[in-house]
């Protein structure tokens, strides 16, 4: 398998080799976009936060919002443990928002397990990593997620700020339909993807 030096982990490209196993109105408003972190600690209304510890970005995503009051999980080889030991049984008493910075593979599997449950991706934004570290961030959702992505520079370290913006979330307005099935489980050629996104 083939790997690339992103930071200082070696991140093994999964999304080539994973298995692709409440219809609430939503949205994403943000106070400031070009400084994550001007906004406040409020509470966060994500029930779950779900990262990729085999990268830093994984890691700090999960440090913000473990800060923050969120539960967060690790993403390990078992992700049906994980959806059916758990987020599945929370998910029959009404919606929780789930947020991501994962490999494509495991977003393209929860968007599935999800949808039975009502649920759809509010956003989604894809970073490129090419074998320089350089990132492309690719955004689809509400127009605040978009534009917060543009203010992403081009080198790494974009994971806390990604944890910001999902904490910021508001369940109050139209999800935009073009974060949905965007893309499939797989990375592009000489490239590592993440993928930062919401599920609610």
């Amino acid at each position: 398998m083939r790997s690339v030096r992103h930071g200082l982990i070696s991140f093994t490209n999964a999304a080539r080799h994973g298995s692709a196993a409440a219809r609430a109105t939503t949205s994403c408003r943000a106070k400031n976009t070009r400084d994550f972190a001007a906004w406040t600690d409020t509470p966060s209304p994500l029930y779950r936060a779900v990262f990729d510890a085999r990268v830093e970005e994984g890691l700090a995503f999960a440090d913000e919002l473990h800060r923050r009051g969120v539960t967060t999980s690790r993403i390990g080889l078992d992700l049906a443990s994980l959806w059916y030991g758990d987020l599945q049984e929370r998910l029959h008493h009404g919606p929780a928002p789930i947020a991501g910075l994962t490999d494509r593979a495991t977003l393209f599997c929860l968007e599935e397990l999800a949808r039975g449950a009502g649920m759809k991706v509010l956003y989604r934004i894809d970073h490129l990593i090419d074998e320089r570290g350089q990132v492309e961030h690719d955004a689809a959702g509400p127009d605040a997620i978009v534009a917060a992505a543009r203010t992403l520079g081009r080198r790494s370290e974009f994971g806390r700020a990604m944890a910001v913006l999902a904490s910021r979330i508001q369940l109050d307005e139209r999800w935009d339909t073009a974060a949905v099935k965007r893309t499939g489980p797989f990375s592009p050629e000489q490239k590592t993807a993440l993928v930062s996104w919401v599920i609610a």
